[in-house]
C-alpha cells in the first residue's frame, strides 16, 4: 500500500510540473514597429495567466526557422546551442508591459535589441508542455526615416512647370503624394529604387500650371512651394535653371508604422521617350552641407560708404530712419569680398540669436554687379543677382519664376555654398545641418558675395569668421568643417 501511495504522489508531481498549455495564447497588436538600431518587444502571453517557467518557449521566424530558433527557453533556462547566429547576444525574454511579472504569469514576450533590416518579418511564438502546444504570430516592421523631400522646379513652357519630388534612405517603401490646397494631384511618374543596403529611394514628377501652389508629402514629411508665372518675354527660368528645396524648419514627422504600408501610387502612363524629354536635363545634385563646409572662406563686407548702413567689423545693420519707405530695397544691399571666379566657396551668416530673436528681412547670395546706393534696380537672376531673401511670411529665391518657400521661421545661421565651375548655389540651415534650397546657373564672370540686412530688425547681420587651414587660390580655403553644395550658372 505504501508503494502505491508513492506512485500516485509521483504522478501528481509530474502532472503539476508538466501543466497543460492554455487554449488561449495571446499576442499584442501586430505589426510591431521599431526604428533601425533600436529595441523592440514582441508581446506574447498565456491567457488565463499561468506559470511558463517549466514550459518550452520557442521564438522562430516563419518559413523554416523552427530548428534554428531566434530564442529557445526550456528546462527553466535559455538554450543557445541551436540559436540562429544572427540573433546571438541580441534577444532575451522581455515584458509585455510595466506591470508584467514575466514567466511566473505566462509572459513569454521576446525582447530584440539593435534591430536590423534583416530582422523584419513574421515571428512565431511557440509554447509547449509535454502534452500539448500553442502558437501565435507577431509581425515585426523595421523602419528607417529617410531624408527630407527635395523639390525641383523646371519651366517647360510659358504656361507649365515640371516639378520633381524625391527622397532617399527609407525602409520599407514610403508613400509619396502630391496635393494643392484643394485636392490631391496625380503625378506623371512615381518610381522606387533600392540601394544595396536595402534602403529605398522614391522619385516622382508632375506637370502643373506655371502659377501654382503645391505640396509634396513623403510619409508625413511635407515640403511646399509657390510658383508665379514669369513676366511676359522672360526666359522662363533659363537663367535660374532649377531649384531644389529641403524640408524647412517646421516639418512635422508623424509617421506611424502602418503608414509605411500604404500602397504606392500608380506609375505614369507616358511613353519613356516623352518622360525623359520632360525631365530636367543636366541637373546638378545639391551638395551635402558636411561637404560644403570643407570649402570655408572668410568673406567680409565692402565698406563703400553706403549712408543707409552701419558696418562695424563684420556686422551689418540698417541706419534707423535713414531711408524712405517701408519695403526692403536695393538701397540697403552691399557686396562683400573676395571676388569669386572659380572653385568652391562656403561662408556663413548669422541672422539673429535667442536673445534678440531672428531677423525678419534679409537678402544673402551672390551677384555679378557693383552696387550703387542710389540705384532703383529691381535685382533678380535675370540681371545678375542670385540670392535667398526673407520676409515675415516666407523665404524666396530671386529667380524669374519667383519661388517662395514655406513655412517660416528661417534659419538662425545661414550657410552659403558656391561651386562656380559646376554652377551651383546652395543655402543651408546650419543649426539643422540641412539644405534649404539650391539653384543652378551658368556663371561666366566673377561673382561677389551679396548681403542686405533689411530694415527695422533689432538683430544685426553678421558675417561669421573661422580660422581656415590653407588657402586654395583667391578667396577659396579649406577647413575641417564638413558641408558642400553646387551653384547655378548665369
Amino acid at each position: 500500500m505504501g508503494a502505491l501511495m508513492l506512485m500516485v504522489l509521483a504522478v501528481c508531481v509530474f502532472c503539476c510540473r508538466a501543466a497543460p498549455v492554455s487554449n488561449s495564447l495571446q499576442v499584442g497588436g501586430s505589426p510591431v514597429s521599431v526604428q533601425l538600431g533600436h529595441t523592440a518587444t514582441l508581446p506574447c502571453w498565456l491567457s488565463p495567466p499561468q506559470s511558463a517557467e517549466q514550459l518550452e518557449v520557442r521564438w522562430f521566424l516563419l518559413g523554416g526557422g523552427f530548428d534554428s530558433p531566434v530564442l529557445l527557453h526550456q528546462r527553466a533556462h535559455l538554450e543557445h546551442g541551436s540559436q540562429d547566429a544572427a540573433y546571438a547576444g541580441r534577444v532575451s525574454l522581455g515584458l509585455k508591459d510595466a506591470t508584467s511579472s514575466g514567466l511566473r504569469e505566462g509572459d513569454v514576450s521576446l525582447k530584440l535589441a539593435n534591430a536590423t533590416l534583416q530582422d523584419a518579418g513574421d515571428y512565431s511564438c511557440y509554447v509547449s508542455s509535454d502534452k500539448e502546444y500553442n502558437t501565435a504570430t507577431v509581425s515585426l516592421v523595421v523602419t528607417v526615416t529617410g531624408t527630407p523631400p527635395l523639390l525641383s522646379a523646371v519651366w517647360i513652357t510659358g504656361v507649365q512647370v515640371n516639378l520633381s519630388c524625391e527622397s532617399e534612405g527609407w525602409f520599407p517603401h514610403p508613400s509619396l503624394r502630391w496635393a494643392d490646397p484643394l485636392k490631391a494631384l496625380t503625378p506623371q511618374s512615381l518610381q522606387y529604387s533600392t540601394a544595396p543596403s536595402g534602403l529605398v529611394s522614391v522619385h516622382s514628377w508632375i506637370l502643373l500650371p506655371a502659377s501654382t501652389r503645391v505640396s509634396c508629402w513623403v510619409e508625413e514629411q511635407e515640403v511646399r512651394l509657390k510658383l508665379q508665372e514669369p513676366p511676359q518675354g522672360s526666359e522662363g527660368g533659363a537663367a535660374a535653371g532649377w531649384a531644389a528645396f529641403g524640408l524647412l524648419l517646421s516639418a512635422v514627422l508623424l509617421a506611424a508604422a502602418f503608414l509605411l504600408y500604404r500602397k504606392r501610387g500608380k506609375k505614369g502612363k507616358l511613353p519613356v521617350e516623352e518622360n525623359q524629354k520632360l525631365l530636367p536635363k543636366g541637373k546638378i545634385e545639391p551638395t551635402q552641407i558636411s561637404t560644403a563646409q570643407q570649402s570655408y572662406v572668410n568673406v567680409k563686407p565692402e565698406h563703400n560708404g553706403n549712408k543707409y548702413l552701419k558696418i562695424v567689423e563684420n556686422k551689418i545693420r540698417d541706419q534707423v530712419n535713414k531711408f524712405p519707405g517701408d519695403q526692403v530695397t536695393f538701397l540697403t544691399a552691399i557686396t562683400g569680398t573676395p571676388s569669386l571666379s572659380s572653385g568652391r566657396h562656403y561662408w556663413e551668416v548669422s541672422l539673429g540669436n535667442l536673445k534678440v530673436g531672428l531677423k525678419k528681412f534679409w537678402w544673402v547670395g551672390v551677384t555679378t554687379a557693383s552696387i550703387r546706393a542710389d540705384s532703383h534696380l529691381t535685382p533678380s537672376s535675370s540681371n545678375g543677382f542670385w540670392y535667398l531673401s526673407s520676409s515675415p511670411t516666407s523665404l524666396q529665391l530671386s529667380t524669374e519664376s519667383s519661388v517662395a518657400l514655406l513655412p517660416l521661421p528661417g534659419p538662425q545661421t545661414l550657410g552659403v555654398f558656391l561651386d562656380f565651375d559646376r554652377g551651383e548655389l546652395s543655402f543651408y540651415n546650419v543649426e539643422k545641418q540641412s539644405l534649404i534650397c539650391s539653384l543652378t546657373a551658368a556663371f561666366t564672370v566673377p561673382l561677389f558675395p551679396l548681403f542686405n540686412p533689411g530694415k527695422g530688425d533689432v538683430a544685426p547681420m553678421e558675417l561669421l569668421q573661422r580660422k581656415v587651414e590653407a588657402e586654395q587660390g583667391e578667396g577659396n580655403t579649406e577647413s575641417k568643417a564638413v558641408c558642400e553644395t553646387e551653384a547655378g550658372s548665369g
